[in-house]
Formats: structure tokens, C-alpha cells, sequence
């Protein structure tokens, strides 16, 4: 048996479009021969996309704060409140504006709505629809799971974001097409896609092994060079590709379903890499 782990945006989602039927078909393929397939993605519950068109097994969501298994919560992991109140007024105090993401919504300011769809429009032409997304401020004593973060095009950036937070958080690029200084995911440290695979795992007792992770961004990096195969889709990030341990095709080009074949037998496509 085999645990497949997926990310959603430009891994098994192009985005804006549904799931290329090859996808959907491969995926269920692999249910049947006994494989477990799960989510594993940056995403809150709350905002996932419509994942109707199969059953999946379980989910890592919020880049491994909350991890599900049929229906059962086996992790969920918040940011201590001393933390994040350290984290608010230090992204405050540079004029960064905040996405703060909790199990039920993603909470944003007027200015951060606003700035974080013309960047869309800007850069990419057109907006990554989230679910759950709230104009106004956190509930009191609501958990949060993460923080994403947005800088003006003049201001203080993610470079010296990272220099000043780490190690007490952890900063990961954003993998939604924006210039890499302009916006950023903060995580607690220890906790990524690849500690909530290991619950999975754990949960049924799998060997690593037995494991594959496919991604398609930096925020993918821990779990595919974690797990048994690691492959990054052929749209990735160079920084993925280096430490897969195949390289499928593009997700518009039957980028799963190659995926899948070369894991189970019968490999159609992608190409392994170098060295």
C-alpha cells in the first residue's frame, strides 16, 4: 500500500480550472489497487477548493498544523498566543499587511484585501479564489494556524522578514506566482507538510517507504525530499526540482497520471533526474 500526499494549487489543480480528468481517473486507479490518497496543502480546511470529484483519504492542511484521517483530527496545532501577538506588532510595525489564517477563515484588513488582489491582477492577470476569506479583524481568543504577509512594492520585504523571525517562526516563500519579496507564509517552526505526512503514516502504521509526495512550489520542499518518492510536477519551482526524485510532466499535460504510473508500474511519461 502505497500513501500518496498532494498538494492542490498547480499540483493537482491548475489554477482557476477543475482536475484534468487524467488526474482523476489515475488517483482513483490507485484507491483501487489499495493506495490511500490525501491532500496536503498550505490551505485552512475552510479553504479548500471543491475536492468532490473523489473521496480522499484524509488531509494535511494549514502546511501541517491540522492533519484528518477519515474523518477523525489527529493533529491541531496552533501559534502560541505570546507568539503571535510578538508576530502582529513586529509585521505591523514595518507597515506589512497580514492574512491571518484560522480553522474557520482567513482574516484580512481592508488594505491587505485591496493589495493582495491587484498584486493578482498585476503579476499573474487574474485572482486565486480562496474560501473563507474575511474583511476585518480575528475574533478574541480565536486560534490562528499560520500568517501570511504582504509587503508594498517599496517596503520591507521578505528578505529581512525572514532574517528577523527566524528561528523563533518560519518563513516560506509563496507558491501562487508573486514576486518572492512581495509575499510570504510564516509557520511555526517544526511544523510543515512533511511532520503532518509523518502522522499519517504513523496513524497506520506505514513505513516511510512506502510513502510519495507531489508538489509543485517551495512549500512542497519538506515533504517531497522527505518522503519515499518525492516528485516534483514539471511547472515547478527549480528549487523543487532539485530535490525530487522525479520530475512528472506538466499538470496540463497528464502530470499525475505519469506521476502515479511511474510509482505503480508503467511509467508513461516525465523523466527522472539528473544524477
Amino acid at each position: 500500500m502505497k500513501c500518496f500526499f498532494l498538494d492542490i494549487d498547480g499540483t493537482l489543480l491548475p489554477f482557476g480550472k477543475p482536475a484534468p480528468r487524467s488526474a482523476v481517473i489515475a488517483l482513483k486507479a490507485a484507491q483501487a489497487l489499495g493506495c490511500r490518497i490525501f491532500i496536503a496543502t498550505g490551505r485552512s480546511k475552510a479553504e479548500l477548493p471543491d475536492l468532490s470529484f473523489m473521496e480522499f483519504d484524509g488531509f494535511v492542511c494549514s502546511a501541517g498544523a491540522t492533519v484528518e484521517v477519515e474523518g477523525e483530527c489527529i493533529a491541531d496545532l496552533s501559534v502560541p498566543d505570546e507568539d503571535y501577538r510578538w508576530l502582529s506588532s513586529y509585521l505591523s510595525s514595518h507597515g506589512l499587511h497580514t492574512l491571518i489564517q484560522t480553522a474557520d477563515a482567513t482574516y484580512m484588513s481592508k488594505e491587505a484585501y485591496e493589495l493582495f488582489y491587484s498584486y493578482f491582477m498585476k503579476y499573474i492577470g487574474r485572482v486565486v479564489e480562496l474560501n473563507a476569506l474575511v474583511v476585518g479583524d480575528v475574533p478574541a481568543g480565536t486560534k490562528v494556524k499560520k500568517l501570511l504577509f504582504l509587503s508594498p512594492e517599496d517596503g520591507w520585504g521578505v528578505g529581512r522578514v525572514k532574517a528577523d523571525i527566524e528561528p523563533r517562526f518560519t518563513l516560506v516563500p509563496n507558491t501562487v506566482g508573486l514576486p518572492h519579496e512581495l509575499m510570504a507564509e510564516i509557520v511555526m517552526p517544526g511544523v510543515d507538510k512533511a511532520t503532518g505526512m509523518d502522522l499519517v503514516l504513523e496513524h497506520y502504521g506505514v513505513p516511510l517507504s512506502d510513502s510519495v509526495a507531489i508538489g509543485d512550489g517551495a512549500n512542497d520542499i519538506q515533504m517531497v525530499s522527505h518522503a519515499g518518492v518525492g516528485i516534483a510536477m514539471g511547472n515547478s519551482s527549480d528549487d523543487l526540482k532539485a530535490v525530487a526524485d522525479f520530475i512528472t510532466t506538466d499538470i496540463e499535460r497528464d502530470g499525475i497520471r505519469n506521476a502515479v504510473f511511474h510509482v505503480l508500474g508503467g511509467s508513461c511519461g516525465g523523466n527522472e533526474k539528473e544524477g
